[in-house]
């Protein structure tokens, strides 16, 4: 029998939880309704959309005395099923003006094992992530957003308020928002929003420069001083931060990405930063990156079986991959990893051969050889692959095999078989499944994904019938 232990208390039932989110689409409807009403030909909009299902189910099973049997368990099952339904109408006036709408349903089964969630139960939570009335910046100078709606320009997740721009070029625009954080999209997916004491007020304003004039000469560049939560498990705080993201590519031959999010208030710190070049010919793929994460970066990553105190993490990575003939590539990679709490570094240095059109015109096989000095071990793994793409089918097998040699003297050996798989069923049907099986010293564990999606309206785009470009190297 399964238990389960928030570490805060489920203070409302799922369905006076459902009453409340559903009672606030009520009100943000109501509100887009007094603004459009009588202005709007409906029967002249252009709708479109899609609706996907997914359902996904992991079983874990402990081996021996390990974590989770000292409180009798000796599972870690998860089953959760995912609902999205996301619609627009567009073009309802000269203006290019169109009301977008995005709704999400999450019900996990089981919850989760963690340190954070030390029993089990059954834990839903259904979100309107965006219902709002936009006047699109693509075609107007002047443009502006009511409503709920997320604002990538500024690392906004939902805003429940106004945003107001101006374009001053075709590529370049200003603008500005207020509102209100979405309280149940800001508390994290497993903390009950109502017991989370979190300043919800968002305002901020940002630069856009957008350019695509081939995809191998665009840019892309946002930045943004703005104040708001973080989202974050472990921090309530407002934030006062500025953002920025790009990614330029130009000659054909260079790719520059970069990402700050630099945090001023509370206390002057940088939250996350990448930065990242590569250059690309015909024959040859070459570059690296530079990542700085958060220690809740690594908190929502770490495995039970990582007993180390969350740290945020220094990365830089260096990968080449070079065409030797039609028929063979050679990969070579190495990274580094430090642990800023404790100086703990890992490091990774891998080689492999990429084989095109082995088993199809539309296929690859890899094969992958590493070594791994870990945080707390040392690791040696070889991994197969198999790529395969068609016009109604894609499929990814691959097969991991390591060893892993730890500080205390104890041996773990590790397999991990995946499959992957999409399906594309006329323009507007599709679907996805993925498989995992991982078996080692300390548990035996088994992954099932399955998703399917209807899309509607002039939204349905042409399922990708050859590989990417360097896969096909």
């Amino acid at each position: 029998m399964r238990s389960h232990l928030l570490i805060t208390a489920n203070s409302q039932s799922p369905a006076m939880r459902s009453r409340k989110v559903f009672a606030n689409a009520g009100i943000l409807f109501g509100v887009l309704t007094l603004v459009v009403e009588g202005a709007i030909p409906l029967q002249a909009a252009e709708f479109k959309g899609d609706a996907r299902i997914g359902h996904y189910s992991r079983q874990v099973e402990f081996k021996g005395a390990y974590l989770g049997q000292t409180a009798g368990e000796t599972n870690n099952d998860e089953q959760v099923i995912n609902l999205q339904l996301k619609a627009s109408a567009e073009d309802l006036n000269d203006s290019g003006d169109r009301f977008i709408f995005d709704f999400r349903d999450k019900r996990d089964g089981f919850g989760k094992l963690e340190r954070e969630n030390l029993l089990l139960s059954n834990y839903e939570r259904r979100q309107l992530r965006l219902a709002a009335y936009q006047r699109p910046w693509e075609s107007n100078r002047t443009y502006f957003t009511v409503g709920r709606f997320s604002l990538p320009e500024a690392n906004i997740i939902a805003n429940d308020g106004a945003e107001f721009g101006y374009r001053t070029s075709r590529s370049s625009r200003y603008g500005a928002f207020a509102g209100q954080g979405a309280k149940d999209i800001i508390a994290p997916l497993y903390v009950d929003p109502d017991t989370r004491d979190i300043s919800t007020t968002q305002f901020g304003a940002y630069y856009n420069y957008e350019s695509k004039d081939t995809p191998e000469d665009s840019s892309y560049l946002t930045n943004a001083v703005a104040q708001a939560p973080t989202y974050d498990i472990t921090d309530a705080d407002s934030h006062l931060y500025y953002y920025q993201q790009g990614l330029f590519t130009f000659g054909g031959n260079h790719r520059i990405g970069s990402l700050v999010q630099f945090d001023f208030a509370p206390k002057s710190s940088l939250r996350r930063g990448y930065l990242s070049y590569y250059y690309q010919t015909e024959r040859l793929r070459a570059g690296g990156y530079l990542n700085q994460t958060t220690t809740e970066d690594y908190l929502i990553k770490q495995v039970i079986q990582d007993v180390l105190v969350p740290s945020s993490v220094r990365t830089i990575d260096l990968d080449a991959r070079y065409r030797l003939s039609s028929a063979m590539s050679v990969d070579v990679s190495a990274s580094q990893g430090t642990r800023t709490v404790d100086g703990k570094v890992r490091t990774e240095y891998t080689a492999g051969l990429l084989f095109p059109r082995v088993l199809g015109d539309t296929s690859s096989t890899r094969l992958q050889v590493g070594t791994r000095q870990n945080f707390l071990s040392k690791d040696n793994f070889t991994k197969i692959a198999y790529d395969y793409w068609g016009a109604t089918l894609s499929v990814g097998l691959s097969y991991t095999l390591s060893t892993e040699d730890y500080d205390d003297g104890t041996t773990n050996k590790r397999t991990i078989m995946m499959v992957d798989a999409g399906i594309f069923v006329l323009d507007d049907i599709r679907g996805a499944l993925g498989y995992e099986l991982e078996s080692d010293s300390k548990v035996d564990a088994s992954a099932l994904f399955i998703m399917f999606g209807y899309k509607f309206g002039k939204s349905a785009s042409s399922p990708r019938t050859r590989p990417a470009r360097f896969e096909e190297m």
